[in-house]
């Protein structure tokens, strides 16, 4: 099996030939059975969820968010974060929200689950099975189990996917917003993609490389766009629509091997 490649052997953006999604289709079936309904998103850091208007009762999709609050308190304790303490609101942002496919595999939950600050060196050690630190909940690899929603067309897209999935969701982006500059796990890790379903022009996937800042939009074209999560980067929404794309993070990199720039 070839090495994994990290942030500095991979391109800051790209698009994964060897990947067509049946755009269309795929968009129609979303919209079919909700899921395009931002209003049944959520932030996984909320532990309220809205309750629909006849029978106050969450709305089912919203279960699927809350299985990924563990991975929140498992990674955002940590004084020398991926991103300053002040600007972590952006995460938590109403006007950033996601619906997730994929949840925790229970059978690995752990009693050691706590509030704690870390340091960065902590929180490496959490994500490595063979030390004594080691927490299933911190392990983005612990978050593939695919829950009800993963089903018709949804279900070919990731069956699309050679390497194995980790956290799969959809992400919205409200209009007029943009994400902070921030940095994630490193492509050496976890491996990610998007996959555009609702977008425009005026909205760019924003990377930053040697101090040169590179903006690209990526079309919902059918096309699998890779992003360098190891970079500083960030998402722009300079128009008055609403962004979706399906996010998809992999285990391994082996939709990497057609990979080019873009």
């Amino acid at each position: 099996m070839r090495s994994r490649k990290n942030r500095k052997e991979l391109p800051a953006l790209g698009v994964v030939k060897d990947i067509r999604i049946d755009i269309k289709s795929l968009v129609e079936y979303c919209i079919s059975q909700g899921l395009l309904d931002t209003n049944l998103y959520g932030d996984i850091n909320v532990e309220h969820y809205p309750l629909m208007k006849d029978n106050n009762i969450p709305p089912p999709h919203f279960n699927t968010n809350k299985g990924m609050q563990d991975f929140t308190i498992a990674n955002s304790y940590c004084k020398e974060s991926f991103f300053k303490e002040e600007e972590a609101e952006f995460l938590q942002s109403e006007k950033y929200k996601q619906l997730y496919l994929t949840e925790f595999d229970s059978s690995k939950r752990s009693k050691k689950l706590s509030l704690h600050e870390t340091n960065i060196f902590e929180r490496s050690r959490r994500l490595n099975p063979e030390h004594p630190s080691y927490l299933p909940e911190a392990d983005e690899y612990n978050y593939g189990i695919r829950n009800s929603l993963v089903c018709g067309e949804i279900e070919k897209v990731l069956d699309c996917f050679k390497a194995s999935l980790t956290r799969v969701r959809f992400a919205n982006l409200d209009a007029n917003f943009k994400l902070k500059p921030h940095l994630d796990y490193d492509p050496s890790y976890v491996t990610r993609y998007h996959i555009p379903i609702k977008t425009n022009k005026d909205c760019l996937v924003c990377v930053e490389r040697g101090g040169k800042i590179i903006k690209r939009h990526f079309p919902a074209d059918g096309q699998v766009y890779f992003l360098n999560t190891g970079l500083k980067h960030w998402a722009e929404n300079n128009s008055n629509e609403n962004r979706i794309h399906l996010i998809v993070d992999t285990k391994s990199q082996e939709d990497l091997y057609s990979l080019q720039n873009c």
